[in-house]
């Protein structure tokens, strides 16, 4: 995606009207499909990544799709200003914002830490045995996940066996919330900080300043690539990926081997 586009602070504060996803792409074989139905590259396949402005209920397009906002938008200023004019044609889209009762959670672990590594952002685990719990444990996140402060600044994932956080080092509770770092690539990560379901109160407190002092190095996508090659690191998708371009990529950062 173009960040261009997307960090534009215009265009930021015209999404909180919206309902924002970001679907997992070759991570879920559902999610693959409802992507079919709203775009299709050249090549007639689905492509890593996708846009477009849907109506409420998912079934109109509201704007072209394409693999970014650039095939809707000439510019971000113009963006912001399309998407303002969405929203008015929307009861109720003003008073949306930042009001989801849920956590924006990944599906399990390993796809967490892969995205967040990514990203650049801490991963929130919450871990309970029992359904009732984790979603206790969720409901106490959603004060911090939705405000204006920390909207978008970690990455969730909820979790019933303690024998799933295995690539995390440094997990101390048997039941509670961590706040994780990934490793560079994604495939391991490092407690930052723990909370007993007792501790919740200090949520409010401790997350803003894992915010503050979060560590976010600049990624050059080639070396990264190239470094990943060498120790031999490649993430297996759920289902294969079709992007041509994409593939053609690997290829080319692989020598065609």
């Amino acid at each position: 995606m173009d960040r261009s586009f997307l960090s534009n602070e215009d265009v930021v504060a015209e999404s909180r009207k919206f309902v924002c996803i970001r679907l997992a792409t070759y991570e879920d074989a559902k999610e693959a499909e409802f992507l079919k139905n709203v775009y299709l590259g050249r090549s007639g396949h689905m492509e890593n990544t996708t846009f477009a402005i849907l109506s409420p209920d998912g079934k109109r397009k509201l704007t072209s799709a394409g693999r970014g906002p650039f095939h809707a938008y000439r510019n971000a200023a113009q963006m912001a200003m399309g998407m303002k004019g969405i929203a008015s044609q929307h009861e109720g889209a003003d008073k949306a914002a930042l009001g989801d009762l849920q956590l924006p959670l990944m599906k399990n672990v390993e796809l967490a830490l892969n995205v967040a590594s990514c990203d650049n952002l801490p991963v929130i685990i919450t871990v309970a045995d029992a359904a009732e719990r984790r979603q206790e444990l969720n409901r106490a996140l959603l004060p911090s996940a939705w405000s204006e402060s920390l909207a978008g600044q970690f990455v969730y994932v909820s979790v019933a066996d303690k024998k799933l956080l295995k690539p995390i080092t440094g997990v101390e509770i048997g039941e509670g919330i961590l706040v994780v770092e990934p490793d560079q690539f994604g495939l391991s990560g490092a407690v930052l900080k723990q909370f007993a379901p007792a501790d919740r109160g200090d949520l409010q407190v401790a997350l803003p300043q894992i915010v503050a002092s979060y560590p976010r190095p600049s990624k050059s996508h080639n070396s990264h690539v190239r470094l990943g090659i060498q120790l031999g690191i490649e993430w297996e998708s759920e289902i294969p990926e079709t992007d041509p371009q994409s593939i053609r990529a690997k290829q080319r950062a692989r020598g065609n081997r």
